[in-house]
């Protein structure tokens, strides 16, 4: 297994952590240590790729329009468990991804960057695409929504998404020295 030199390795995804490591997870606007118990592989295939659009329950993405972000099911995990994922489209739209469901990701000042059919020509990997949903009380679960940047409406809105399934310990009285920090929600 490679070893980690940041969370957004431009290489092939690969845990962020071992068996048995402790992670800082940011989550309710602080960080909270846990132990990793297991790690599986979620790689790209059917359930894990998701038609925007039947999530929505509407026919196209008009022309220059969107889809409003919305919960996917697939990226849903239970509490204490994570998904570090990174993604991208099948289909000739632009992708958003929202933590909270109020906060952009990929959001300096200027604007929120997108997913796009693009992305893996400048970053193979999808390294810059990388996220992470933790379980947990509270609505903590990823959102994604799309932009068309056609003069045409599109009557598909498919993403994929694979990467890798944590499940932790129940969160640790306090962050442990030798934890690896990572974003779970919006900063």
């Amino acid at each position: 297994m490679p070893i980690v030199g940041n969370l957004y390795d431009s290489g092939p995804i690969s845990p962020i952590a071992q068996i048995k490591e402790h992670l800082a997870i940011w989550t309710d606007k602080k960080y909270v240590g846990f132990q990793v118990e297991n790690i599986e592989p979620i790689p790209r295939s059917g359930p894990y790729t998701i038609d925007l659009l039947v999530v929505a329950q509407v026919v196209n993405v008009a022309a220059f329009g969107t889809v409003q972000q919305n919960i996917l099911p697939a990226l849903q995990v239970n509490q204490n468990e994570l998904f570090h994922a990174r993604w991208f489209p099948l289909d000739d739209l632009e992708g958003q991804l929202f933590e909270l469901g109020n906060m952009p990701r990929y959001n300096p000042r200027g604007g929120q960057a997108r997913t796009t059919l693009l992305t893996d020509e400048y970053d193979p990997y999808l390294a810059t695409t990388t996220f992470w949903v933790l379980g947990g009380p509270g609505n903590k679960d990823a959102q994604i929504g799309a932009y068309n940047p056609q003069a045409i409406a599109q009557t598909q809105a498919r993403f994929a998404f694979f990467g890798f399934r944590y499940i932790l310990s129940a969160p640790l009285p306090s962050v442990p020295a030798a934890a690896r920090y990572l974003p779970a929600e919006g900063f």
